[in-house]
């Protein structure tokens, strides 16, 4: 059988690379409402690391190394398949929904809506050998769907305020990474790693404005669409060394792709249509871990990442309110994720009961503007830029605390659930590991 699974292993390894040297197709977060508090969110595949809290760095010692830090694949020493599936739901706090009152008295009104998703959300194939370990996997980096409307509210900026339109937004965002992966053992306490692959991109997001609240065809004012589909490569690099039994320190850096989408903006009344390209960027990052196991039974980890969302505005897009506003006018900081997490193994009679916990502290990641909105140069632009400095506002850090279990049977079957909860969105998690 061993024999087989080889044979098969190569020919997948033959095919995912045959998939990494097709060529790319021939530039984004744009400035429509439907990207103002627009965020995004990266954690390591894998109920077990998202049990501890994501802090998986320098452990890996499982199929979702390949992603999570492939140097960690060396410490497989039997070939296994895993599978995860995933359930997200995610919450977003609309400000300008609607309001109460009339200027200048009047309230504005927030509402909150929720976006469910369940997918198959990695797989992989991992075979060692002596001194080199081998994956295939698929990860899906992003899956985002989100959906919201609103009334037209009335929003004060200069005397006069300003009034937004109603609203009709539809956001779908699936990235999907194909890749191989190894992990090299240099000695004991050495183990390097890498992968690569292709991302693929489906995108679309519909942003209707409409003169009234009556979301059909008739009555729309003007519409943005950025959709397409795209490929890029991705690659990630990691190390993972042991100074001393029970000490483990890791490092990873992972390059993310950049897509090219296509941007439509029309106007029904006036038969205006607008297309250019537009870039979707998907931030990279960098970080390090260490773990303690004091005993064999318990394991405590911890990880800093460093993310650079500032990408997510290279070749920022305007789409409205042109003349008033620039791209570098939208900014966003680069963030330190902080996780910490837990593991205890227990038996009981055959069967290995692991109970884990963490937290991480996710910083806020949302496109704000950074602009002068009381540029007098042009009073007839201010409200403009005010009103995009309504929209596009800085929000909180969360916090993510995580929870965990997972049963061992029989040393071939190992079965992982885990939970992952924030004020920004809630996250459950399976995970089946077949070893043969």
């Amino acid at each position: 059988m061993k024999s087989s699974f080889k044979r098969w292993l190569v020919r997948l390894l033959g095919q995912c690379l045959l998939l990494l040297l097709m060529p790319i197709p021939s530039q984004a977060q744009t400035n429509t409402e439907n990207f103002a508090q627009f965020e995004f969110n990266f954690n390591n595949p894998g109920a077990r690391a998202t049990g501890i809290g994501g802090a998986f760095i320098s452990i890996a010692d499982d199929a979702t190394a390949a992603e999570a830090n492939p140097a960690g694949l060396t410490v497989l020493i039997r070939p296994e398949i895993s599978f995860e599936i995933k359930a997200l739901n995610y919450k977003r706090n609309i400000l300008f929904f609607s309001h109460q009152g009339d200027f200048p008295n009047f309230n504005l009104i927030g509402k909150e809506f929720k976006n469910s998703v369940v997918s198959p959300a990695f797989a992989t194939v991992v075979y060692p050998f002596k001194r080199v370990t081998l994956s295939a996997f698929r990860h899906e980096l992003v899956n985002l769907e989100n959906s919201f409307y609103t009334k037209g509210s009335f929003i004060s900026t200069r005397s006069d305020g300003a009034s937004l339109f109603p609203v009709k937004s539809e956001m779908n965002f699936d990235v999907v990474d194909w890749g191989v992966a190894a992990g090299f053992k240099i000695n004991d306490k050495l183990s390097l790693g890498a992968s690569l692959g292709r991302s693929q991109i489906d995108a679309n997001s519909i942003l209707a404005r409409h003169f009234l609240e009556i979301f059909d065809e008739s009555t729309i004012a003007n519409k943005a669409v950025l959709q397409g589909k795209d490929n890029d490569l991705f690659f990630n690099v990691g190390f993972i060394v042991k100074p001393a039994e029970k000490f483990s320190i890791g490092g990873i850096y992972k390059k993310r792709p950049r897509f090219n989408l296509e941007h439509t903006f029309t106007v029904p009344s006036i038969s205006l249509t607008e297309v250019r390209p537009a870039a979707f960027n998907i931030p990279s990052s960098y970080g390090v871990g260490v773990s303690y196991r004091p005993t064999d039974a318990l394991t405590f980890s911890l990880d800093a990442v460093r993310i650079n969302y500032s990408e997510l505005t290279d070749d920022f897009v305007i789409t409205i309110t042109e003349e008033a506003v620039a791209p570098k006018d939208y900014a966003v900081d680069n963030g330190t994720e902080i996780h910490l997490g837990a593991e205890y193994v227990g038996f009981w009679k055959s069967v290995g009961i692991v109970l884990r916990g963490g937290a991480f502290r996710e910083p806020d990641h949302r496109i704000r503007w950074v602009g002068n909105a009381n540029d007098r140069s042009d009073p007839d632009l201010v409200n403009q830029r005010l009103t995009s400095k309504f929209l596009f506002q800085t929000g909180d850090d969360n916090l993510h605390y995580t929870f965990g279990l997972g049963l061992i049977l029989m040393k071939d079957f190992q079965i992982d659930v885990a939970g992952n909860l924030s004020d920004s969105s809630n996250e459950a998690v399976a995970s089946l590991v077949y070893r043969f």
